[in-house]
């Protein structure tokens, strides 16, 4: 059907004038509708990325706090609380210690005087009143000088070495003083020993002894004699004085 000429005419005059303006230009129209979602995105692209460099980048809030966060002062490591006390450091070597002394050592440096550096005798010394006394000496045998001190432990032994009687009671006859007695190589300490004569009791004696056993002062070993000058005790009489520096 052919169309009215003004009609036809008009559409061809409004497409041209959609499309192209006096400089060849698009305007208006289809297309430019079209385009306008592009430059949308484009610009929000655009700004995304402005706002992702402005974040991330070096000068960014994210940097700024992680460089805060480096810079800020950390606090000291705290100090432990223990209550023990520091070590020292171990000396080098131990500090020297005083040689503790011997058993037998004396405050004047002089040693006792040992029962293996002693010899035993026993001297008849007369008779008085009603009693027989009897010097005990110790002598010493060593290279050096000893002490002796107090009284010596005095018992008697039959032929089997059975205890006779009773072991001698302390007295205080004789020299000794109770002071120590310093005896050189070769020197003497005295004690008295005492028992009552067979005349005055009526007889009544213990059996005849074989060995003289004699504990010297101080000591736990015994030296002893066969050579008894003729002691027997009598009456149950029996005593030994102190140690001293001569004889009685």
């Amino acid at each position: 059907m052919v169309q009215p000429p003004g009609r036809a005419g008009n559409r061809i005059s409004m497409s041209h004038t959609h499309r192209r303006d006096g400089h060849g230009r698009r305007r208006g129209g289809p297309d430019q509708a079209r385009g306008r979602p592009r430059g949308v995105w484009g610009a929000a692209l655009a700004l995304a990325c402005a706002a992702a460099l402005t974040a991330c980048g070096p000068d960014g809030g994210d940097a700024d706090a992680a460089g805060a966060a480096s810079d800020a002062p950390t606090s000291p490591a705290a100090t432990p609380t223990g209550t023990g006390t520091p070590a020292e450091p171990a000396p080098s070597s131990p500090p020297p210690t005083s040689a503790a002394p011997s058993a037998s050592a004396k405050p004047g440096g002089i040693a006792r005087c040992e029962t293996d550096g002693l010899a035993l005798s026993l001297v008849a010394n007369g008779q008085e009143m009603n009693s027989k006394y009897f010097d005990l000496r110790l002598t010493n045998t060593g290279s050096e000088p000893c002490d002796l001190l107090g009284h010596p432990g005095v018992s008697l032994l039959d032929a089997g070495g059975k205890r006779v009687g009773e072991p001698a009671t302390r007295s205080q006859d004789g020299t000794g003083d109770g002071g120590a007695v310093r005896l050189r190589p070769g020197q003497a300490a005295h004690a008295t020993v005492k028992t009552a004569g067979e005349g005055v009791t009526d007889g009544r004696c213990w059996p005849e002894a074989a060995t003289l056993l004699v504990y010297p002062p101080g000591s736990r070993q015994t030296v002893n004699t066969a050579d008894l000058a003729g002691l027997k005790v009598c009456g149950d009489s029996f005593q030994v004085g102190p140690v001293g520096d001569r004889a009685p």
